[in-house]
């Protein structure tokens, strides 16, 4: 299946998702990093497709794999396992500010709770700011996966400034 039919397939299921207010119900993580980068730049980073696959990486990706896809009602980040297979996240932006991103998250063809929400505030000044991300409504067999990704992922994005 291609990307475009894969985005396609999802543009108004993430409405619903919005709408979810149990996200409490799960698990939660908490990750923060300080960044060598002003807040405009770290949110422009955060959202924009283009920069999301240069510091988006999931535990066990090939390195250069990852790819996202904007539809009009989500975003969909795709990459390659080192085994060959294929993973997808289908998100919906729920909040969009200059200082704080809250967006659905679903695995792909996960078949646990469904969606949870991961909630992104920027905090600093002009040349430093830390990234506080909390991702909550996790199933508890989820949570070590979601630290290993957000946490090599802040690093990652770290190292870009």
């Amino acid at each position: 299946m291609s990307t475009s039919n894969f985005v396609a397939r999802y543009e108004r299921l993430p409405l619903e998702w919005a709408k979810r207010t149990s996200f409490e119900d799960g698990a939660e993580l908490s990750v923060q990093r300080s960044v060598n980068a002003d807040r405009n730049r770290l949110f422009q980073a955060l959202t924009l497709p283009e920069y999301i696959d240069a510091w988006f990486v999931a535990p066990d990706s090939r390195q250069g794999s990852t790819a996202v896809t904007m539809g009009p009602d989500c975003f969909v980040v795709s990459y390659r396992l080192l085994d060959g297979s294929e993973q997808r996240f289908v998100g919906s932006y729920k909040v969009l500010r200059r200082g704080k991103v809250q967006f659905a998250w679903r695995r792909d063809g996960s078949g646990g709770t469904g969606s949870s929400l991961v909630r992104i505030r920027l905090q600093g000044d002009f040349e430093r700011t830390t990234v506080y991300l909390t991702h909550v409504g996790l199933d508890e067999e989820d949570q070590p996966h979601y630290r290993m990704l957000w946490e090599a992922s802040l690093d990652k994005l770290a190292s870009l400034f």
